[in-house]
């Protein structure tokens, strides 16, 4: 039976008879990837602003886990993308698919942090995406509401979508994510729109498009 160690700099690795130390799976890289991404989206105070207020539509919530797997998907057809293509994306998405434009610079901070969380599970270090659940996991037990929920999407071609739960995530050994069936929602992205500067130099931060 295998078990799960720490290596140093948070690396995980999968020990085997013998003592053998093996990577990750490229499955799990791409789970604890995908659970790192809807746990950034979740931290974003625009989106979840935008959903609580269900600018999106009643299936607002919805929508989120389509996001997140949105990004997951770009970045697979897109492995190079930097923090400005992320960020042009998300923001699009925000406009076409929420009603709103994000002009506060949050966008940057968020597709920065998802470039940066991709290039640790990439690594096989997971320590900062374990340590993100379990500060989400504490502000549940707090009285936080909602569930980080996920959805695989493939644009372009008829596909299988998926989804998964973190709430399904138990203290497996190796913490894999169980897959399930889903329907993708969304629309291509719009063009992205520039922030807004006035005289004084303040930047509008979030505003609800004028229909």
């Amino acid at each position: 039976m295998s078990a799960l160690s720490s290596a140093p700099g948070g690396q995980s690795v999968r020990e085997v008879q013998g003592g053998v130390a093996l990577p990750p799976s490229p499955e799990k890289i791409q789970n604890k990837f995908d659970l790192s991404i809807a746990l950034t989206l979740s931290t974003w105070p625009a989106l979840t602003l935008a959903v609580q207020n269900s600018w999106g539509g009643h299936e607002s919530s919805e929508k989120r886990d389509w996001f997140a797997g949105s990004v997951s998907q770009l970045m697979t057809d897109v492995p190079d993308a930097d923090v400005e293509y992320v960020e042009e994306f998300m923001l699009n998405i925000m406009n076409d698919e929420f009603d709103i434009n994000v002009e506060d610079g949050s966008g940057e901070e968020i597709a920065a942090k998802i470039i940066g969380l991709r290039k640790l599970t990439l690594q096989g270090d997971f320590a900062l995406v374990d340590e993100m659940y379990q500060q989400w996991q504490q502000r549940q037990s707090k009285g936080g509401t909602g569930k980080i929920n996920f959805q695989h999407v493939d644009r372009g071609e008829d596909e299988d979508d998926t989804d998964w739960d973190s709430d399904d995530l138990d203290e497996e050994e190796d913490d894999d994510v169980e897959m399930g069936e889903a329907p993708a929602l969304g629309k291509a992205p719009k063009e992205k729109v520039h922030p807004k500067v006035d005289e004084d130099g303040f930047m509008e931060v979030i505003s609800k498009k004028k229909r």
